[in-house]
């Protein structure tokens, strides 16, 4: 299995329960895919680069993983979907 880093930036307007549910939710689906989830960052709301969705910031999750480039099509479908989630970005890490 590779290691990757999976950024994540949600919606920063969710109330805590919101964001507490999409996490969960986020992280019920990479497990149930199959992904090692190895450490999670959280950085809270930061500015962004540009707006997305008429808003200057968002809420940034880091999680260090592992799996199967295989698996990571249909995560992404499922992420795209997803209203709360404005962007995700796999990245590999190198050994």
């Amino acid at each position: 299995m590779r290691k990757y880093e999976l950024m994540l930036i949600i919606n920063p307007e969710l109330t805590d329960d919101e964001r507490n549910n999409s996490i969960a939710d986020i992280k019920l689906e990479l497990t149930s895919a199959g992904v090692k989830i190895i450490g999670e960052d959280i950085w809270w709301v930061k500015d962004l680069a540009y707006k997305i969705r008429s808003s200057k910031t968002g809420y940034y999750i880091i999680y260090n993983i592992e799996s199967d480039w295989s698996k990571f099509f249909d995560i992404t479908k499922s992420f795209n979907i997803k209203k709360d989630i404005w962007r995700h970005m796999f990245i590999k890490i190198e050994d």
